[in-house]
């Protein structure tokens, strides 16, 4: 039988802060907005000496980052690098008994991402505690066998990276569609605000504030996490309890929205369609209802492009993590072409869109391998 242990007993929550004053010119800074759910780090940067205001930790290219914020979003990463990185991240340091990849793949489970968000504390910012991360019961083979699960599991995550790749590519094969049609219109000359598509007696909105824990056979719950590749991921929806869900029915989907991530990650727009028809979003996702499908594909697109995320960010809001208010985006100014070239266009991306379906079909499939793969592995069936 494997042995369990507690994570602080195998490895180091280390909290080494780092005053504003001591961070040295040419560090790389990680914050949460560089971490993706699932891990990736994108674009880090460096910072110099006086650019951060508070305090920070230090981490090695030998921790693990655990971001305690939000810990629903999976955002756990292993760096490559020394650096600093924001308080709302916990950098543990796997001791001599505990491999750091096999660690990262037990904590990324959906079932261990879930068991942390149910012991995060605050309603509207929930965070994990390090010592409710330290206390959390970590499977302990042989370093050996350690490292043959990670490696067997590393290769399961290289097939969906290439997956993801394949889709990624699609992404930017749209939106050279999109200016190769519409060039780089600029919506100060003749742009009406987005509020100003959204049919009569509906409107743009956010979702459900307080979601509660997890619900058997409850009703599914479309978080930021679950925004990818311009569509929405099915594999690991929260599903919430049926009374609180009831108290949102604005922001219950019809399956004719652009939906828009709002707080932390900013500006990941995704289209619904019947597959989430009566799903709800979270309060960090918002809802732009728009009827008319050819308008629905070219007003997202037209959401992706470099001038409207440039506007995001100069619009954007900081208190814990960055906002873009409903005002915010409602106000976004947008350039409607005639309906005849929105109808060409949503003709071109329905074909992109078809190839995608396609590639969003095998991922899930990898997905479901790697987390069966993973399931093994944890209960010493690898």
């Amino acid at each position: 039988m494997v042995e369990a242990v507690l994570l602080r007993d195998v490895a180091k929550i280390d909290r080494k802060s780092v005053a504003p004053e001591n961070i040295e010119s040419g560090s790389k800074y990680v914050g949460l907005e560089n971490i993706e759910s699932g891990g990736r780090l994108i674009n880090v940067g460096t910072v110099s000496s006086g650019d951060l205001a508070s305090s920070k930790f230090e981490f090695t290219s030998e921790h693990v980052l655990y971001g305690k914020l939000r810990p629903y979003l999976a955002k756990i990463a292993l760096p490559e690098f020394d650096g600093i990185c924001s308080t709302d991240i916990v950098p543990v340091l796997p001791g001599s008994k505990l491999d750091r990849r096999f660690l990262v793949h037990f904590l990324r489970q959906p079932n261990k991402v879930q068991l942390a968000n149910s012991w995060a504390t605050g309603a509207n910012l929930p965070r994990l505690s390090p010592t409710a991360l330290g206390n959390m019961v970590v499977p302990l083979p042989p370093l050996d066998e350690q490292l043959r699960i990670a490696a067997i599991l590393d290769k399961a995550e290289e097939l969906r990276i290439k997956r993801r790749k394949a889709l990624a590519h699609l992404e930017t094969l749209a939106q050279s569609l999109f200016h190769s049609m519409f060039g780089d219109p600029d919506p100060e000359k003749d742009g009406q605000p987005l509020s100003s598509l959204v049919p009569q007696g509906d409107g743009i909105n956010y979702g459900v504030i307080q979601p509660g824990a997890d619900v058997a056979g409850g009703k599914p719950l479309i978080r930021v996490s679950d925004l990818a590749l311009g569509g929405v991921r099915l594999t690991h929806l929260k599903a919430i309890a049926p009374e609180i869900e009831a108290q949102y029915r604005r922001s219950r989907l019809k399956g004719t929205e652009i939906l828009v991530s709002c707080v932390g990650t900013i500006g990941e727009i995704a289209t619904t369609n019947s597959d989430v028809i009566g799903f709800n979003i979270a309060r960090a996702v918002a809802r732009v209802p728009i009827d008319r499908p050819s308008l629905r594909f070219y007003v997202a697109e037209y959401l992706r492009t470099a001038r409207v995320k440039r506007y995001f960010t100069k619009e954007l809001r900081t208190v814990s993590q960055p906002t873009l208010n409903i005002k915010q985006l409602g106000d976004t100014l947008v350039i409607v072409p005639p309906e005849d070239q929105q109808d060409l266009f949503a003709e071109r991306v329905s074909a992109i869109e078809r190839l995608k379906d396609h590639h969003r079909e095998q991922l899930d499939e990898l997905d479901a391998l790697f987390a069966s793969l993973q399931n093994q592995a944890f209960k010493a069936e690898l």
